[in-house]
């Protein structure tokens, strides 16, 4: 069978079982297991599939028709310009979540900060991400799972950081030692309902780990206790930086507020929604 003629059925498959991205997940599925570029792709749709190929590529399809989501398809996911390793034990890292990094390094720049933790670091695209960018600094990760410690330690290693991001498990910021300068943190911020919802749907929440979206009745739970933490653990003049749902900022603003004695400022998403609250500690 011809790559044209294979991606054509694939994406008739994926239309069969409602999948509103059919011709895009078509391509990325037959790309991956070509090996090649979706440009690569286009340029040699004459070109014959192996039956290896075949079998991985109609296996994909049905997962993906499924629901599942394409980074744990193909084991990778985009994120501030740089590719991460994911899959069922992390959470994917989500476009919104770059402002977050973006806010980090801002205030890394303008200070000569060096000492930062990611609380709940998942695959370790945020602590990466930052340590991409801010060469001096030093990143103390810490998350609750160690099957996720393991995913984000592929992370570190494949971008060159493992002796610069320092991985621990632990709950929040108790593995820490002594104060940091910079705490960032996007912690599960998701209602109980709003989990029950959307795993009931097309999302890729039923298959993401659900200790990494799930917050409690409110969805503030581990924020709230990380938050209670930072008088604790964060250095005078340091700053935290949480992501939260758009629902949450005031509130969010208003325990950082009564935690550290001064005023917060929230950072816009990419589609203009208030996604971080940030603070600078007097």
């Amino acid at each position: 069978m011809m790559r044209g003629e294979a991606r054509a059925r694939a994406t008739a498959r994926l239309r069969e079982m409602d999948d509103p991205t059919a011709s895009l997940d078509a391509d990325l599925l037959l790309a991956h297991v070509c090996g090649i570029s979706r440009e690569q792709l286009y340029a040699h749709l004459d070109v014959p599939l192996d039956p290896a190929q075949q079998r991985d590529l109609d296996e994909l399809v049905e997962r993906r028709g499924e629901g599942e989501p394409i980074a744990y398809l193909r084991g990778f996911k985009e994120f501030f310009g740089l590719r991460f390793v994911v899959d069922h034990r992390v959470l994917i890292p989500r476009p919104e979540t770059e402002v977050l990094v973006e806010a980090a390094i801002a205030y890394l720049d303008a200070t000569e900060r060096t000492r930062v933790v990611d609380v709940g670091t998942g695959s370790g695209a945020i602590a990466v991400a930052i340590a991409v960018h801010q060469p001096r600094v030093r990143i103390v990760a810490t998350d609750v799972s160690a099957d996720a410690l393991e995913v984000a330690a592929l992370n570190a290693a494949a971008h060159g950081l493992a002796g610069r991001i320092d991985l621990r498990l632990g709950d929040l910021l108790d593995p820490l030692e002594r104060p940091v300068d910079l705490v960032v943190a996007n912690l599960p911020y998701l209602t109980e309902r709003a989990v029950d919802e959307l795993t009931a749907e097309r999302t890729s929440l039923r298959f993401e780990p659900r200790v990494a979206v799930f917050a409690g009745p409110a969805g503030l739970d581990l924020i709230r206790r990380c938050v209670a933490q930072l008088p604790a653990k964060l250095e005078r003049g340091g700053a935290a930086f949480f992501e939260c749902d758009p629902p949450q900022v005031d509130p969010l603003s208003a325990m950082l507020s009564e935690a550290l004695g001064a005023n917060t400022h929230v950072h816009l998403d990419l589609m203009g929604a208030p996604r971080v609250v940030g603070i600078i500690r007097p």
